[in-house]
C-alpha cells in the first residue's frame, strides 16, 4: 500500500510540474526533445525566447514575472510570415539547449536561420533591479528584440 501511494504521489507531482501554463498566446514553449524539429529543421527564421517558469513555481508571483514575454507576444502578429517564434523554459528541464547556448540570463532571445545563430540578445539588468521591482530594463530589451525581428522581411 505504501508503494502504491508513493508511486501515485510521484505521478501526480510530475503531472503538476509538467503542466506549466505560460502567459502567452501567439507562441508555444518547446523542449529539448522538440529542438531539432522546431529549430534545426525549420525553413523559417526562428526566434527562441529563453525564459524560466520560476515565476510560475512561486506561491506569490510578482508583477514583473513574464512581463517581457507578454509584451513581446503582442507584437508577434505584426512579424513577417518568414518568422517562427518559440519559447524555451530554462528552469530545471531543457538543460541541453540551455547549456549549448550558454544561457545565463532570463530572458534571452536568439535568432536562428538555417541552424545558424544570427543574433543573441540578453537582457541587461542588475540583480538589485529584479529584487527591487524595477522593470524598466524589460522595455529596453523588448525594443531591441522587436527591432531585430522587424528587420526580417
Amino acid at each position: 500500500m505504501k508503494s502504491f501511494l508513493l508511486i501515485t504521489a510521484s505521478l501526480l507531482s510530475f503531472a503538476c510540474w509538467s503542466a506549466i501554463e505560460y502567459p502567452v498566446k501567439n507562441y508555444s514553449y518547446i523542449s529539448d526533445l522538440d529542438y531539432q524539429s522546431e529549430v534545426q529543421n525549420s525553413d523559417k527564421y526562428v526566434v527562441m525566447v529563453f525564459s524560466s517558469s520560476y515565476c510560475l513555481d512561486r506561491s506569490i508571483v510578482d508583477r514583473s514575472c513574464f512581463l517581457f514575454e507578454r509584451k513581446f507576444d503582442s507584437f508577434i502578429p505584426s512579424f513577417s510570415s518568414k518568422v517562427k517564434i518559440v519559447g524555451f523554459n530554462t528552469y530545471f528541464e531543457n538543460s541541453y539547449a540551455t547549456q549549448l547556448f550558454e544561457i545565463t540570463k532570463n530572458p534571452t532571445v536568439i535568432i536562428f536561420k538555417d541552424n545558424l545563430i544570427l543574433k543573441k540578445m540578453e537582457a541587461s539588468y542588475a540583480p538589485t533591479d529584479v529584487v527591487n521591482g524595477r522593470i524598466y530594463w524589460q522595455d529596453a530589451f523588448l525594443k531591441e528584440v522587436v527591432n531585430e525581428v522587424y528587420k526580417i522581411r
